[in-house]
């Protein structure tokens, strides 16, 4: 994480108090961010694809009810065409509204052992169709 901060790909900290980035525990095997953070990988800094994404990207998250690595990366490449076609060519701000009339998003879960629960898989399980 350092190392992304050094080569200016995360944020410097600005608070000791309150971190802006924080790097789970070596033993971590699934994330679990607390209240307020999102999860992101060191991978996703290096082809410019940091933390906080768009207020577009952040309203399909809240959405679909899932986070940016459960995004497959075509999905990512079609919600980033979309609202480059709608601020260059259209000359308005990317919505929702226009999305859902456009895409549908297929959530590939797994299941909880609870009956009709389901959980998405840990990484790329949102396809759109």
């Amino acid at each position: 994480m350092l190392e992304l901060e050094r080569e200016g790909l995360l944020r410097h900290r600005t608070s000791l108090s309150s971190s802006e980035w924080i790097a789970p525990p070596a033993d971590h095997r699934e994330p679990r961010p607390p209240k307020g953070y999102v999860v992101s990988f060191a991978k996703f800094h290096r082809h410019s694809l940091g933390a906080p994404p768009s207020r577009f990207m952040r309203a399909l998250c809240h959405h679909y009810g899932v986070e940016l690595q459960h995004f497959s990366p075509n999905a990512i490449t079609v919600t980033a065409v979309f609202a480059t076609v709608c601020e260059g060519y259209l000359g308005m701000t990317p919505h929702c509204e226009l999305w859902l009339h456009l895409y549908r998003g297929e959530l590939f879960n797994a299941p909880t052992g609870t009956t009709g629960v389901r959980k998405p898989v840990r990484a790329g399980c949102l396809n759109l169709v």
